[in-house]
């Protein structure tokens, strides 16, 4: 039993003490929620790993996905099933992405049966995308000065033996011998309105890459790590692609101006060599 199943599962009980002949339960079965874009809001890739769950308004609890989720009703209920992920891709910190609107369906419970449900979540009305996919030629992302290595734009035709994500180019590099460091950023110097911020990453690597904001601070330039991405690369030697929501949301609202985001990658000492490859860079803020 998973800890947010056994918390769930508290929750139910005392509905399932208030009569003894409600004890038997519908089960909903909710496989995945599916996120649905516009062509402006890119990729539909996601990792939604969590749901928050209510029957007819009433909270049922945080389920993690796939979820078999028992309810205490029958006939024609609304189950409402709001999107969570893993905020910088750490295990305990589990949160409604603040992005994502809730799904509402109504659906028919027969006890003892499941009724298996298909919820899709679409990026909120107020959400603002900067989006790097590596659709076009000419990126979007900078190479720092120290850099000693190139970006590289994969095409599928052009690479079959690589892995990609939807048969759509991705964006990659090279580490090896004295060709050691890579810095990519953005040069927009975002403004914020408040509210919450998020860096969704597609990625896929064999080395550790860095996340980081800079900014500047008075007319200082200043710049912070947040996060430290792990590689990917299996026991097998396979090496999958992930997805990471990255929160920038105090950095960003700091009192800070000339705000941008970083990838920083270096190659670790006695290992020969790294690849990295990243799709569907989104930074994700309030519309103005």
């Amino acid at each position: 039993m998973t800890l947010s199943t056994f918390r769930a599962g508290l929750l139910l009980l005392p509905l399932a003490a208030c009569n003894k002949g409600d004890k038997v339960a519908a089960y909903a079965e909710i496989p995945a929620v599916e996120l649905v874009t516009t062509t402006a809001q890119g990729s539909t890739t996601s990792k939604i790993t969590d749901a928050w769950v209510s029957l007819d308004d009433h909270f049922l609890g945080v389920w993690e996905l796939p979820a078999r989720i028992p309810m205490l009703a029958e006939g024609s209920h609304k189950v409402t099933v709001t999107p969570a992920i893993k905020r910088n891709g750490t295990f305990d910190d589990r949160l409604r992405y603040p992005f994502f609107t809730s799904w509402d369906g109504v659906t028919d419970l027969t006890r003892e049966g499941t009724t298996v449900l298909s919820p899709q979540t679409n990026y909120i009305p107020e959400a603002e995308l900067w989006i790097e996919a590596f659709e076009d030629v000419f990126a979007r992302l900078n190479v720092s000065d120290d850099s000693d290595t190139t970006l590289i734009r994969y095409v599928p035709a052009e690479n079959p033996g690589l892995l990609f994500l939807d048969d759509s180019p991705c964006g990659g590099f090279k580490l090896e011998g004295t060709r050691d460091h890579m810095r990519l950023y953005t040069d927009e110097d975002f403004e914020v309105n408040g509210g919450p911020v998020f860096l969704e990453l597609d990625y896929r690597s064999n080395v550790v890459i860095a996340v980081g904001a800079l900014f500047s601070v008075g007319g200082t330039l200043g710049s912070s790590e947040l996060v430290y991405v792990t590689p990917t690369l299996k026991s097998d030697g396979t090496m999958p692609w992930n997805k990471i929501y990255i929160d920038l949301s105090t950095v960003f609202n700091a009192p800070v101006t000339d705000r941008d985001v970083y990838i920083d990658v270096l190659l670790p000492s006695g290992q020969s060599s790294a690849e990295v490859f990243i799709d569907n860079f989104k930074l994700v803020k309030l519309a103005p």
